[in-house]
């Protein structure tokens, strides 16, 4: 695998200055920057392929919301939520110290990718969409978060990947060897030595009823390039979202990744070309 290097950003929010976890692929002096965001209960390392793959050609930064993998978990639980997201993003975009920037995110990710690529004087200049769009029907969302915010114990870490696959089998497509690391890329060990999943159970306490969620008021503002992966058995992402999505304001491109649900895991070579070429253009 490609050298990266696991690197501190140090945040002013939530009451308190936030240990923030990154990776960072490629030169150090590549003034093609891109930033990749994980999705609601996920990390950093869900993009070492397609980091990998484009640190070639990119500086790839990959970075832990507060709550999830290397980032610090916050005490005020309610605090948790796209201000406090948008704020870490905005520290991690000032970080790369580039004026444009290409983002790829994945659901939550891509929803933040969406707001902040709507503001005026945004440095992102495309936008990489991974089975997210600006709605998402109720029904999907309180499927994506059936056992989100659970705090399971696995006496080891096989016991744990098994878990992970058993309740993210719309992830992929992945070989038995990409469930793997994917499994354990979720996981993390306890001074006890059992398992647990890698994000503060936490975050689901300030979801509150879920409801659809319509962004369609930021999808005009949005002026930069996009392309969507859409994973055709998504219950998140809709045939009619993506006729929108294909028609209207930035008018993405869409790339279909069929048997997989939510979501692609951008491990593929076809789902990784797909990118590279895109962000290429």
């Amino acid at each position: 695998m490609t050298k990266y290097t696991d690197k501190i950003l140090k945040v002013l929010a939530a009451g308190r200055f936030l240990n923030i976890r990154y990776r960072e692929w490629g030169a150090v002096d590549n003034p093609k920057v891109g930033v990749c965001v994980h999705g609601l209960s996920r990390n950093r390392l869900d993009f070492d392929d397609l980091a990998e793959a484009l640190s070639a050609d990119w500086r790839v930064f990959a970075v832990d919301m507060p709550g999830r993998g290397g980032s610090d978990w916050i005490d005020d639980k309610s605090a948790y939520g796209y201000p406090l997201y948008e704020t870490v993003c905005a520290a991690m975009l000032a970080r790369t110290d580039a004026d444009e920037v290409a983002w790829v995110g994945t659901s939550m990710g891509g929803n933040l990718g969406m707001r902040l690529a709507s503001r005026p004087n945004t440095p992102i200049t495309k936008l990489v969409l991974n089975d997210i769009g600006p709605f998402i029907p109720a029904e999907g969302r309180r499927d994506n978060q059936a056992n989100f915010g659970k705090d399971p114990r696995f006496a080891s870490e096989i016991e744990g990947i098994a878990h992970v696959r058993e309740t993210r089998g719309a992830f992929g497509p992945f070989t038995d060897e990409e469930w793997g690391k994917f499994g354990r890329d979720s996981l993390r060990e306890l001074p006890d030595g059992q398992w647990t999943l890698q994000y503060d159970p936490g975050l689901s306490q300030p979801a509150g009823a879920i409801a659809d969620s319509d962004n369609w008021d930021l999808w005009p503002g949005i002026s930069c390039p996009v392309l969507t992966v859409w994973g055709l058995e998504s219950k998140l992402l809709r045939a009619d979202t993506i006729e929108r999505m294909a028609s209207t304001g930035p008018k993405s491109e869409i790339f279909k990744v069929p048997g997989v649900g939510h979501c692609p895991g951008l491990t593929t070579p076809e789902q990784i070309d797909v990118i590279g070429t895109f962000l290429a253009k």
